[in-house]
């Protein structure tokens, strides 16, 4: 499953990159609030919404793709926090500014602490999480933190 988050995060860097260099003028912080932008909605909004969804409707299908136990509560939990999650990803197409700082951190500390649990537990797919998790939290902490974004007024 990591798999195609991975192609999926290749396409929206490269469509990221296209829309950024289709601007007519290119700063360091709106090339930064696009990459953002594309992470946020294309990454952690649309998809993590598509599994939240999953969860919360299908509960025994997507622990048997998660490799839970049926039934289990931290299964909802889960299915619950990232439908909240996923859609603060996507009102950032509504609002910028100092609102993008929510989710992009919220991503960026569950993301990184999902990386080092599956770290403890990858059995040689190292890459292809570092590549679907620890990488998505590094990228959103640059893309905020070059965007200017956590320094704007609400």
């Amino acid at each position: 499953m990591h798999l195609h988050f991975v192609y999926l995060l290749a396409l929206l860097l490269l469509a990221a990159t296209v829309h950024a260099a289709l601007l007519p003028e290119r700063t360091t912080s709106r090339v930064a609030e696009i990459g953002l932008l594309y992470l946020l909605v294309g990454y952690c909004g649309v998809p993590m919404l598509a599994v939240s969804l999953w969860v919360l409707i299908s509960p025994d299908h997507a622990a048997a793709g998660f490799g839970f136990p049926a039934g289990g509560p931290l299964l909802a939990f889960f299915g619950w926090a990232y439908l909240g999650m996923s859609l603060l990803s996507l009102l950032a197409l509504r609002f910028r500014g100092a609102f993008l700082v929510a989710p992009a951190v919220v991503w960026a500390v569950y993301l990184g602490g999902a990386t080092a649990v599956h770290l403890r537990e990858s059995h040689g797919r190292a890459l292809e999480i570092l590549a679907s998790h620890g990488l998505i939290a590094a990228l959103l902490v640059i893309a905020l933190l070059a965007s200017g974004a956590w320094r704007a007024r609400a």
